[in-house]
């Protein structure tokens, strides 16, 4: 999930500094635009961006064409190539998403409401020209690590361009080159059409998907003009994102275009059969009064009439998603086991420790809750009759949590904790290219602690964007920035080597399934950041034992 999105353009700009060593030999300055703003020749055109605390940034590069009409539910086209120099100082359009434009605006929360820890709502026009992405490097020479963020809302809404994932410190602190993009989402990215069209739109339920790989395919093109290294090419995501990273390692045509793999609060076992994207397709056309011969007509509904009818096919189905058994995915991406395609690719994934907090914790219900309703709540988790005894475990092992905490620790463990166990010993068994395990500890002050450490909450640690993520993680102090340093620094070896340790990061071994050691982060107040074996085992087997909600062939959340 991202963040507020800033929209004022930050421009403090610097007369271009000489080119450093290494590659000064062979490869000429980069250019200079106004005031020693940079440019790159890309394969498609010169991009012009800007100098921000030292870093050379470029937003809103097209790395497609646009997706509207006859491109809509197919495969992305590379952009068309332009003339001059275009200058790329301004996030680009996001995938069109949420509330159509025509529809009337939500009644505003109830007076006393909490505010929302995260605002998942892009600023700007949304538009099906919405294939861009944005980079920081904090010079265009050398081959540095490649970090590809994969933003989060779930498979429907988001983009790059939020504060969270501003590129600056990482690049500026650890040497790396951030790239963040954005790809189409919801109805636009994920409808199937396959099986009622014969294959006429074989693409149609994974073209978001495949925007991501036209997006990794421009990075192995262009990036070292960047100052990258198309080799070590890291692709990492947080909730929708690490489900898009998961599956990624799933993707045919990916295979090849990166080489490490980070899956934060959302490892996807398993993505939606034909039969529920199916049912799903035929509520859409009934909504938009199309047959199954009149498939041509989708390409002619205007943008906000897909949005409109989008919620109403969802219904019992679940969001639109990428669907397994499908020629760019044909099996699931981690059952029964890690994809054989990726086996050489190092994988690290981890989860938060009460990640149903964000969702659950402004529902007034759940502020106010009592046992009856926790009793009822954990009862809709887990099988029948399971309800009282998991709450009676959650009450021996933590007996000074409350009633809040301890359904936030039951929906976590019973989702994001346990599917993140069985994506880590699934890797690992492979026995090829390690699996790293990590939890996120880190109590939020926020609103008192009530959320503890929710979904999301890791974001501003991981891109060292503590200033910008204030309502999910309070105001930046010395020990919170001491936790960031290490977990930057982490994700960054991890970028360069395919092993996240070095430097400050303690001593993180690889996973397995029968010692399961997992990095724990938290500040020094907490215990520090430090590797446990099987953290939370108890919860983890009696979970286990239910299986992954993923098996279902419906979508679960958040009780």
């Amino acid at each position: 999930m991202p963040g507020i999105v800033r929209t004022n353009v930050n421009r403090r700009l610097f007369m271009a500094g000489s080119v450093t060593a290494g590659l000064a030999a062979c490869v000429a300055p980069p250019p200079a635009g106004p005031a020693g703003e940079p440019i790159v020749e890309t394969a498609s055109g010169k991009v012009q961006g800007y100098l921000e605390e030292g870093v050379k940034v470029f937003k809103g590069i097209p790395y497609g064409a646009s997706t509207a009409g006859q491109g809509r539910f197919r495969a992305p086209k590379p952009p068309q190539p332009w003339a001059g120099v275009k200058q790329t100082i301004a996030y680009g359009p996001p995938s069109p998403q949420g509330r159509p434009a025509s529809m009337p605006a939500p009644p505003p929360p109830p007076p006393g409401s909490p505010p929302p820890l995260i605002n998942n709502s892009p600023t700007g026009a949304q538009s099906e020209d919405c294939l861009v992405l944005n980079v920081w490097s904090k010079d265009l020479t050398g081959r540095k690590p490649v970090m590809v963020w994969l933003h989060g809302g779930g498979f429907s809404t988001g983009a790059g361009s939020s504060a969270w994932y501003d590129g600056v410190r990482m690049a500026t602190k650890q040497d790396v080159v951030v790239v963040t993009i954005n790809h189409r989402l919801n109805v636009f990215g994920y409808l199937y059409l396959d099986d009622i069209s014969k294959g006429a739109y074989a693409d149609s339920a994974t073209a978001g998907m495949l925007d991501c790989v036209l997006a990794l395919q421009w990075v192995k093109q262009n990036i070292e003009r960047f100052g990258g290294d198309p080799n070590r090419v890291l692709i990492f995501g947080e909730s929708g994102g690490a489900r898009k990273t998961s599956s990624m390692m799933a993707i045919v045509p990916a295979q090849g275009l990166f080489h490490r793999a980070v899956a934060q609060s959302g490892s996807q076992l398993r993505l939606d059969s034909k039969a529920v994207a199916n049912e799903r397709t035929l509520k859409l056309l009934r909504e938009l009064n199309i047959s199954e011969k009149e498939l041509h007509k989708l390409h002619d509904i205007p943008m906000d009439a897909l949005l409109t009818a989008s919620p109403l096919a969802q219904q019992g189905t679940g969001q639109f998603r990428p669907v397994a058994g499908t020629a760019a995915i044909p099996a699931h991406p981690f059952d029964p086991g890690a994809p054989a395609m990726s086996a050489n690719v190092p994988m690290m994934a981890g989860s938060n420790r009460t990640e149903a907090s964000v969702f659950l914790g402004p529902d007034p219900r759940v502020i106010n809750l009592d046992e009856a309703g926790l009793q009822q709540r954990v009862q809709a988790l887990v099988p029948a009759g399971e309800g009282p005894g998991v709450v009676d475990m959650y009450r021996r092992i933590y007996p000074k949590a409350g009633l809040q905490e301890i359904l936030y620790m039951t929906s976590t463990d019973r989702g994001y904790f346990l599917d993140t166990t069985i994506l880590g010993e699934r890797k690992a068994a492979q026995n090829r290219a390690p699996a790293y395990v990590y939890q996120f500890y880190r109590s939020t002050p926020v609103q008192g602690g009530r959320y503890f450490t929710p979904h999301a909450s890791e974001i501003p640690f991981v891109f060292d964007t503590l200033r910008y993520g204030t309502s999910i993680g309070g105001e930046p102090t010395a020990s919170a920035q001491d936790l960031s340093g290490i977990m930057s620094e982490a994700w960054c070896n991890f970028a360069r080597t395919g092993d996240p340790n070095g430097g400050d990061v303690p001593a993180w071994p690889k996973y397995d399934g029968a010692n399961r050691p997992t990095m724990v982060f938290d500040e020094k107040s907490a215990g520090g950041s430090r590797v446990e074996n099987d953290p939370r085992s108890e919860q983890r087997k009696r979970m286990l034992g239910y299986g992954s909600q993923q098996y279902g062939e419906r979508e679960a959340g958040p009780a």
